[in-house]
């Protein structure tokens, strides 16, 4: 009897621990036991905390969630084991799931190897022995805080992607693309994703003098909101497609906004531009809108400035481009070019950034984290907000699409896999599920019109304050902005 007592005690025990989290020993008990739903994402990361946080909310028991990174900063994959609070498709309440998402190599990821089908392989998330533990809590309370480290990979290939414009985009060969048929693919928009072009805090500065905003003996940037300098989108098109080179004999560069009086030496800076790889849905997102390219064509488009990744910014010197598979890269640039300094100002550069991303991150308890040396500017005038996005004041946005193989395909979800993936692409990008998001992913994600029905002016004030009534036409970011609702 007392052994019969200890064991129903060890099973209790063991029962207890499978409901509080789901470790890599689970998930590799449950993957044996052919009970593990696995299912593997790639692309855009600048989506990747919005889904993170999606599957927190939406879909995982808190109580069994864990979060999975495969370095310390997690920049290029994140992976998330729970069981489910919902049923989902044929899948119980309860069922164990591990998704992984693959944010390397941004969103053209989420497109071309699943075009190339049971011919193209990608390295994911390995949750496997080899995982260790981090001193953070399991289950995991905060998506940007894993509970285990990953390092692992393993050649697989993904069940769907996710980019920050429609798949056709990002084939176009200015992209990294090769042109490939992508009507294979079931895609459909599912969030308006903000952009915004960041500078660099001692061109902030500069910039907020230039303008009048500050006192011209102001050693800081005044951070108010009413302070926010802009920069024409002219200006910012021309520095990306190579008309304006910095210093020069031409004086085509700095100069042409900032005057002598507030930087001595302003026909020497040099732009330096920090930007994204080719196959990035941000560096395309900016390509089609400061470059018209490749919607214009031939004739009626632009050819961005080429950029390597070995680049080094500085104070002085004509136009400099170095891009990064990563925001995380173009932050660092802005970041190293802030940290230059000369006599009257030091180093000058910009570049392109999804909104969700905050220069001034703060802990649960409001204190600051990290200063990253750069701030948002507004553009011609227009400030990168999601209320200015909601009211057509500010138009640098796109449509986010969700994607997957369609049947018949090699590579096509199985009919359970694709019950989750259609709940997700559903319901991710609706004003219900924005509220209750991180705030800086708030700044930068918008539900589009097509989440809702009626009237926009009908909806309640929470609700509209999260909802776009404008946007371009579905599919087609070369489409403009236009209110439709």
């Amino acid at each position: 009897m007392k052994l019969r007592s200890s064991l129903i005690a060890l099973a209790c025990l063991a029962s207890f621990g499978a409901a509080n989290a789901l470790t890599p020993a689970q998930v590799i008990a449950e993957r044996d036991a052919g009970t593990l739903k696995e299912v593997r994402l790639a692309g855009a990361s600048a989506l990747r905390l919005m889904v993170g946080a999606y599957i927190q909310s939406e879909l995982a028991d808190a109580a069994t969630f864990d979060v999975y990174y495969d370095s310390a900063t997690g920049g290029n994959h994140r992976a998330y084991a729970f069981r489910t609070k919902v049923a989902i498709g044929t899948w119980p309440v309860g069922t164990p799931v591990l998704i992984t998402k693959r944010d390397a190599g941004g969103s053209g990821q989420g497109v071309t190897p699943l075009l190339n089908g049971g011919d193209a392989t990608q390295a994911h998330m390995l949750v496997s022995a080899g995982c260790t533990a981090t001193a953070n809590v399991s289950p995991a309370s905060d998506i940007a805080k894993p509970t285990f480290i990953c390092g692992t990979t393993t050649s697989a290939l993904a069940h769907a992607g996710i980019s920050d414009v429609e798949p056709a985009l990002l084939q176009a060969p200015i992209h990294g693309g090769t042109n490939l048929n992508t009507t294979g693919l079931d895609a459909a928009g599912f969030v308006q994703n903000i952009f915004a072009v960041a500078v660099n805090k001692k061109l902030y500065l500069s910039l907020q003098k230039a303008q009048g905003l500050v006192d011209a003996s102001a050693t800081v940037v005044d951070e108010s909101e009413a302070k926010q300098p802009s920069l024409p989108k002219s200006f910012v098109a021309g520095a990306l497609t190579s008309q304006l080179l910095g210093s020069s004999s031409t004086k085509k560069g700095w100069n042409l906004l900032i005057p002598a009086t507030v930087d001595s030496n302003i026909d020497n800076k040099r732009i330096n531009v920090c930007r994204r790889v080719p196959t990035s849905g941000t560096q395309a997102a900016s390509n089609m809108f400061f470059a018209n390219t490749p919607c214009g064509g031939a004739a009626g488009g632009y050819t961005p400035a080429a950029g390597t990744t070995t680049a080094v910014p500085s104070v002085l010197g004509n136009l400099t481009v170095q891009q990064g598979s990563s925001s995380s890269n173009v932050e660092g640039c802005l970041a190293t070019t802030d940290g230059l300094a000369d006599s009257t100002g030091g180093g000058y550069a910009f570049g392109v950034l999804g909104r969700e991303n905050n220069p001034l991150p703060k802990d649960a308890n409001g204190n600051l984290i990290q200063d990253k040396g750069y701030r948002f500017v507004k553009l011609s005038g227009a400030t990168p907000s999601r209320a200015a996005v909601i009211m057509g004041e500010y138009d640098f946005v796109v449509e986010s699409t969700m994607q997957w193989a369609k049947p018949g395909f090699a590579n096509a979800p199985t009919a359970e896999q694709l019950a989750l993936l259609t709940k997700m692409r559903t319901e991710m990008g609706k004003a219900s599920v924005l509220q209750r998001l991180d705030a800086d992913l708030q700044n930068g994600l918008v539900a589009p019109p097509s989440t809702f029905t009626g009237a926009w002016a009908n909806l309640d004030a929470l609700t509209r304050s999260y909802t776009s009534h404008t946007a371009r036409n579905s599919g087609n970011s070369c489409s403009p902005v236009r209110m439709t609702k």
